[in-house]
């Protein structure tokens, strides 16, 4: 039997050819079936197109088919890939021109733009509960890997409510060679754990060559930061995800908590006064104020049609050589490279979200942590990382953790006063009323109306 990857969400094209590349350069996926699944026919017809034509400009023995009936699509999974963000941006972003007219400068809930997905993560929650529930009937054996957001909290529902096996995928964690870089070291020569949970993780170990470079941040921050960040390069507009890791933002909550933060962490799990208005996000995190202000955010969402567009003209266009224009080098995301080390005894060590299962001291067992983890045909076995310091725990894992298990209890329980409580212990806020009459216009818009009638 072949081994059959379902990709749900295959419409982002850029991304279902990041995959795509990581499976042609994996000896053991070849002559294994990718299923595209997505709902938008254009969008799922281009990818589909590339992911072919790559495929033969690469002679590669993997097979591509498409469909938009998941159901259909996910018949004879081995694993299922879930990139799926349901409702795009357009109502996430009038979701923030409400909340900022009432006083919450950014919208409300994580501090990464897109992390929730709009007003209790409802739309996001329904999707991998449904997703769950259909891998349960049609391909229970299937791994599920979650790498939409919210991972942290999408893989704690999903594992809870279903009896699936699930690890969640995130990017963030190469965050760490930026920092490396700046410190003049070559990434390659670096080894680094991180744990904590998705958009959330620290630096708990830093090696160079073999000896502690922790010292290295400590020399950095004395002698040479301020230089930096009163640089050109730090400085120099449009490019706020270049600058954010080695930021004035970073270096405080290093000082603060007492680990580095990496890649979202920097911004997501951040003090809420780095964040009160543009002013405060460009004292720490640069001349457009990181990622997830309106300068940052903006650039992002202008970048999307833009490649949308660009990819449709390729898909169109046989005459252009693929592998010249993406040449065919690893992507860096763990997709693949998880499937594998599964499915062919591959040891490989990943950094993954997985089944806390004792790896950080003080977090329950079942709890989905995001730590350095060994993968094999056993599946994922997390790396024993132990106390994390008190500061970070007291003020930032705890309250992360506790902020996942009300968002879960508003939408399993269907509660709507736990929503507006959750709102309510926002800095911002100022009365309860507030935080009620807000949540309640969120859900009186249009697009959820789902929502509406599902929080009681």
């Amino acid at each position: 039997m072949k081994t059959k990857i379902v990709l749900i969400g295959a419409g982002s094209a850029s991304f279902s050819l990041a995959l795509l590349r990581d499976a042609i350069l994996s000896e053991g996926l070849q002559g294994s079936c990718m299923t595209l699944v997505d709902i938008d026919e254009k969008r799922l017809d281009v990818a589909y197109k590339l992911a072919a034509r790559y495929a033969r400009a690469a002679n590669a023995d993997i097979q591509f088919d498409k469909t938009m009936d998941r159901v259909e699509g996910m018949k004879g999974a081995d694993f299922v890939i879930c990139a799926v963000k349901i409702g795009g941006y357009e109502g996430l972003e009038a979701e923030r021109a409400i909340a900022e007219s009432r006083g919450y400068y950014r919208g409300v809930g994580d501090r990464v733009s897109c992390y929730y997905g709009g007003i209790g993560a409802y739309h996001q929650f329904r999707f991998v509960l449904d997703l769950g529930h259909d891998m349960e009937k049609i391909c229970p054996d299937a791994w599920l890997v979650q790498t939409a957001n919210p991972v942290f909290e999408g893989t704690n529902l999903v594992t809870r409510y279903t009896s699936i096996k699930a690890v969640g995928v995130c990017h963030g964690h190469w965050g760490y060679k930026r920092l490396a870089r700046r410190l003049g070291l070559d990434p390659e020569a670096v080894t680094a754990h991180m744990a904590g949970f998705n958009h959330c993780i620290y630096l708990t170990h830093f090696y160079h060559q073999g000896k502690d470079a922790y010292p290295l941040i400590d020399e950095w921050i004395e002698n040479e930061a301020e230089a930096y960040w009163a640089s050109a390069e730090y400085n120099r507009p449009g490019t706020p995800w270049k600058v954010e890791q080695m930021s004035p933002g970073a270096v405080d909550a290093y000082r603060l908590y007492g680990l580095f933060p990496i890649g979202d962490a920097v911004r997501a799990a951040s003090p809420w006064w780095h964040h009160s208005d543009l002013e405060a996000k460009q004292k720490w995190y640069g001349t457009d104020g990181g990622f997830d202000s309106e300068i940052g955010w903006n650039l992002y969402l202008s970048q999307k049609p833009k490649i949308q567009i660009e990819l449709e003209g390729l898909a169109d266009d046989e005459s252009v050589d693929l592998v010249q224009r993406l040449p065919l080098e690893k992507s860096g995301e763990q997709h693949i490279t998880f499937i594998d080390a599964v499915l062919n005894d591959r040891e490989t060590l990943l950094q993954l979200n997985i089944p806390n299962s004792g790896a950080i001291n003080g977090i329950p067992d079942d709890v989905f942590v995001e730590v350095p983890t060994l993968v094999n045909r056993r599946g994922p076995q997390a790396v024993h990382v132990g106390e994390l310091p008190p500061l970070l725990m007291q003020h930032v894992i705890i309250p992360r953790w506790m902020r996942m298990e009300i968002i879960m209890h508003a939408f399993t329980q269907r509660d709507r006063r736990s929503l507006v409580l959750w709102l309510a212990e926002d800095p911002r806020t100022q009365s309860y009323e507030q935080a009620r009459d807000l949540v309640d216009e969120l859900l009186a818009q249009d697009w959820n109306k789902d929502a509406d009638e599902h929080y009681k």
